[in-house]
């Protein structure tokens, strides 16, 4: 499902999104599904596949324990707080 959102947001067919932006959603449903997590935050900076997982989350009920953080803001918030 996170690649199929990727590759719809990207305007880009499923078998050209990168792995690694799936697995990012599969490594976090795993850790929230074993209850090893009850929150989980994915720093990426690539927008769809933080939405992407996000959405991908959601529709298995995890809605409310995850959060996509673009790595792009992140990394500005933190030289800014300097």
């Amino acid at each position: 499902m996170c690649r199929l959102y990727i590759a719809n947001a990207d305007d880009r067919p499923a078998d050209e999104v990168e792995r690694a932006d799936a697995a990012l959603a599969a490594l976090a449903a795993q850790r929230l599904s074993q209850a090893a997590a009850t929150e989980v935050y994915i720093y990426t900076t690539d927008i769809a596949a933080g939405e992407g997982a996000e959405t991908a989350l959601a529709s298995e009920g995890y809605g409310d324990s995850v959060m996509f953080v673009d790595g792009f803001q992140f990394v500005e918030d933190l030289l800014t707080d300097e």
